[in-house]
């Protein structure tokens, strides 16, 4: 096969592996599982923040690739949900930094959890090998394209 086959047939994967992640009905059947109400956008916010640590709300919407300005309603909900917290930058006094909180780490691994289960449905007739060669390769190109 040639490289430009090969690199056609990854892109057409990874758009099916995103049409499925973020078709509503997966959607909603893993927010049922997980006993979540949080909008789509929320759950990511979530999981960044659990994968970077404490960031400015610049940053995080830096890491996301969305405005900033688009972050903040997002921002307040999960504060007054409990699953994050805003706490002063100690390097920048007028800065706020936002972390996830203990709540907000579960209710990710719940969701996490609830994903897991689906996909395990989706590959129950794969042979061991080859969830594990899947596994490995894919992780190689998430680790690829992930932002510098």
């Amino acid at each position: 096969m040639d490289a430009d086959r090969s690199v056609l047939l990854i892109e057409v994967a990874i758009s099916a592996i995103i049409s499925w992640a973020t078709r509503q009905d997966v959607r909603d059947e893993t927010m049922r599982r997980a006993r979540c109400d949080l909008p789509p956008g929320h759950a990511w916010l979530l999981a960044r923040l659990s994968s970077c640590g404490p960031l400015r709300i610049g940053a995080l919407a830096l890491a996301l690739g969305i405005d900033a300005s688009t972050i903040t309603p997002q921002i307040q909900r999960l504060e007054r949900d409990g699953l994050i917290t805003r706490s002063p930058d100690p390097s920048d006094g007028r800065a706020a930094l936002v972390a996830i909180t203990p709540d907000g780490s579960r209710m990710l691994a719940r969701l996490q959890r609830s994903r897991q289960a689906m996909l395990k449905e989706k590959l129950q007739d794969w042979p061991a090998h080859e969830r594990e060669s899947v596994a490995a390769v894919i992780d190689r190109l998430a680790s690829a394209l992930a932002p510098a």
